[in-house]
C-alpha cells in the first residue's frame, strides 16, 4: 500500500523582507536582459560597476601571496588582518591627516555595504529609527527595514548643493547615514557641511554612518574630506570606505570602517556571529593598494582612472546638454544626475524600450529623485557616444502617434567598444551651489 502523496510545504517570505522593495539594480539587469536583441545590444549605464583594471601592484601582490604564502588560505578574524588594519591607519594619516588606532578604531569589512547594513542591527532596537538621505543609496533603507527599524527621510536640497536639511528629524533617530561624494547626485560636501552633521549628532545623541566610498573620485582640485577631520566626529561617527571604486575591484569585496571605537566594537561583535572576515589573501593584497598613497594626492594609478571617468562624464554631460537636457554638474563619484521634469521613471522606461539604453530612474533613490535619472560612467567612451546617437530618436515623438523608435530597416550599429575614442535648532546658512544647468535653446 503506497503512502498518500503529500503536498509540499508552502514557504512565504518574512514580513520584514516583504516590506523591502526589490533591489533596484537587480531588477534593472533583469529588464535589460529581456530587451537584448540582435544588432542592438542594451547599453548599460545603470550600475556603478568599475570597468577599469586594478593597479598592477595590487594584482601582482595577490598573485605572489597565492603562490608563496600558505598561511593566506585560512580564516581571518572578525576585525580583519592586522597588516591591513595598520595599512588603513597609515592611509587615514597620510591622506586625511587623521591619526587612527589600528587595534580599536579600524574594522575590515566584506565590502563597505556589509558594515553599512550591519551597524543599525548592532546599535538600534524596536521603536528606534534611522535617518536616510533622500535621494540616497537604496541599501540604507533596506538596512533599516530588515532590522525592523523605522525610516525617516533626510532631504537633500537641490538648491543648497544637495546638502541635508536636518530639520524635522524626530527624537527616535539613533543613526543617520550620510554619503559624500554623493551617490546619486555627484556632489561633494566640505568640512563646514560635515561639521553641521557632527553638531547635530552631538546635540541629539545619535550616531553617524558616513559613507565615503567615493572619497578618491573627485573632479576638482580640492580632494574630498573625511568626516573624522571634524573636531568631535570621532565621538559620534563611523566612516566607511570601499576599495571597490578607488582600485577597481568590486568583486573582491574588501572595505573598511574607521572611527568611534565603541561603535566599531559593536559592529565587530555582530560580524563575529555572521561571518569569518573578508578573504585573507585579498586583505593581504589590499595592503599594497593602500601603500600606493604617499600623501594627500592620488597615486598615479588612481589618478589615471579618475581622469578616464572625468573624460566620460564631460562627454556624457555635454552630449545631454546639446540635446537641451538638464544635468547636475558632478563634482565627484561615477554618475551624471539628469533632471527630467516630466518624471525620471517614465524616461528610463522610454530609453530602454525605444533605444536600448539602461539608466536608473531617480525614484530608486527616494522621493527626492523622482524628477531625475542617473547615468553611470563605468562604461567605455564608445558606448557613451553610441547612446548619445540613439537618444534623439528615443526623445522625439513618433510620427503618426508612434514613440520615436528608429524605423524598421535602420542599419545595426557597430558593437560597443568599436567606435571612437522633536524641536530642532535652525541650521546654519548653507552655501548655494548650482543645482542644474541647461543648454541654450
Amino acid at each position: 500500500m503506497t503512502a498518500p502523496r503529500r503536498s509540499p510545504p508552502a514557504f512565504r517570505e518574512a514580513i520584514r523582507l516583504a516590506r523591502v522593495p526589490l533591489y533596484p539594480f537587480a531588477e534593472l539587469e533583469r529588464r535589460a536582459a529581456e530587451q537584448e536583441r540582435p544588432g542592438r545590444p542594451v547599453l548599460k549605464f545603470a550600475i556603478g560597476d568599475p570597468d577599469l583594471p586594478p593597479p598592477e601592484a595590487l594584482t601582482r601582490a595577490l598573485a605572489e601571496i597565492l603562490r608563496s604564502d600558505p598561511t593566506s588560505h585560512g580564516y581571518s578574524t572578525s576585525r580583519g588582518e592586522p597588516t591591513l588594519r595598520e595599512a588603513v591607519a597609515r592611509f587615514l594619516r597620510v591622506r586625511f591627516g587623521v591619526p587612527i588606532d589600528p587595534e580599536r578604531e579600524v574594522a575590515i569589512l566584506v565590502g563597505s555595504k556589509e558594515g553599512l547594513s550591519g551597524l543599525p542591527r548592532a546599535l538600534l532596537g524596536p521603536g528606534e529609527a534611522v535617518a536616510v538621505p533622500d535621494p540616497g543609496y537604496p541599501a540604507y533603507v533596506a538596512a533599516a527595514l530588515l532590522n525592523d527599524l523605522a525610516v525617516e527621510r533626510l532631504p537633500l536640497r537641490p538648491g543648497g548643493g544637495w546638502l541635508p536639511d536636518w530639520e524635522g528629524l524626530s527624537a527616535r533617530v539613533g543613526l543617520a547615514y550620510l554619503n559624500y561624494p554623493n551617490n546619486p547626485t555627484g556632489q561633494v560636501a566640505r568640512l563646514p557641511d560635515l561639521k553641521e552633521a557632527v553638531d547635530w549628532a552631538h546635540d541629539h545623541g545619535s550616531a553617524l554612518a558616513f559613507d565615503n566610498a567615493y572619497s578618491e573620485i573627485t573632479y576638482g582640485s580640492e580632494p574630498a574630506p573625511s568626516i573624522l577631520e571634524v573636531p568631535g566626529a570621532r565621538e559620534v561617527a563611523v566612516e566607511f570606505h570601499s576599495l571597490s571604486k578607488t582600485f577597481g575591484i568590486p568583486g573582491w569585496r574588501v572595505g573598511f570602517a574607521v572611527g568611534n571605537p565603541d561603535l566599531l566594537r559593536l559592529l565587530v561583535r555582530l560580524k563575529s556571529q555572521s561571518d569569518s572576515g573578508a578573504a585573507t589573501p585579498l586583505q593581504r593584497a589590499a595592503v599594497a593598494a593602500l601603500g600606493l598613497y604617499r600623501g594627500r594626492e592620488r597615486p598615479p594609478e588612481v589618478a589615471r582612472a579618475v581622469a578616464t571617468y572625468g573624460e566620460r562624464i564631460r562627454a556624457l554631460a555635454a552630449g545631454l546638454e546639446a540635446l537641451g537636457l538638464e544635468v547636475v554638474p558632478p563634482q565627484g563619484a561615477l554618475y551624471v544626475w539628469q533632471r527630467v521634469r516630466s518624471g525620471g521613471a517614465a524616461l528610463a522606461e522610454r530609453l530602454l524600450d525605444r533605444a536600448g539604453i539602461l539608466v536608473t530612474p531617480g525614484s530608486a533613490f527616494g522621493r527626492g529623485g523622482e524628477e531625475y535619472v542617473r547615468w553611470s560612467v563605468t562604461r567605455p567612451l564608445s558606448e557613451i557616444e553610441t547612446a548619445l546617437r540613439r537618444l534623439p530618436a528615443a526623445l522625439s515623438p513618433r510620427r503618426g502617434g508612434g514613440d520615436g523608435a528608429p524605423a524598421v530597416g535602420t542599419p545595426p550599429e557597430p558593437p560597443p567598444g568599436t567606435g571612437s575614442g522633536g524641536s530642532r535648532s535652525s541650521s546654519p546658512r548653507r552655501r548655494a551651489r548650482p543645482a542644474t544647468r541647461r543648454s541654450p535653446g
